[in-house]
């Protein structure tokens, strides 16, 4: 199955909220309670979005955290790879990958193809496109509605 991991998720969970709220800082407690997170995970997602420069934080009475930059320009692709690293969908896709039969498969050359059109998806899909989505109707991004060249949802 190809998924986002667990904790890639709850970093764009953390980070939606944050841009929600933009520019108040929240301390991970308040993190942790707007997103029904556990703390500890919160903990670990946070120092991942820390390093990657996503969040900022200020410690001290007004300290806490803080999204870096607006909603619209934290796109997926790097929220992702903040906490899983760059995103690659099979070995041959991954610099460091060492699939054993890439001089011999057919699809060695083909799949980074695949993987670019979804790294664009994700680095055209902003924070704030996730608030233009519905919450229980099935809504196609808006980078993926024009890769497609299909009509806005409604």
């Amino acid at each position: 199955m190809l998924k986002v991991g667990r904790l890639a998720d709850y970093g764009v969970l953390i980070l939606h909220h944050l841009g929600r709220v933009r520019p108040v800082r929240l301390s991970m407690e308040s993190i942790a309670e707007v997103t029904h997170l556990p703390l500890p995970t919160v903990r670990k997602v946070m120092k991942y979005l820390v390093d990657a420069e996503l969040v900022v934080s200020k410690r001290g009475p007004n300290g806490g955290y803080q999204l870096a930059r607006s909603p619209e320009k934290v796109n997926l692709a790097e929220a992702i790879a903040a906490v899983e690293g760059t995103l690659a969908l099979t070995e041959c896709c991954d610099a460091a990958g060492s699939c054993e039969i890439h001089d011999r498969c057919d699809l060695a050359g083909r799949w980074p193809g695949v993987n670019a059109i979804v790294m664009r998806v994700l680095e055209r899909t902003s924070l704030a496109d996730l608030d233009r989505f519905g919450r229980h109707e099935l809504h196609i991004p808006p980078p993926l509605r024009e890769l497609m060249g299909a009509t806005p949802a409604r």
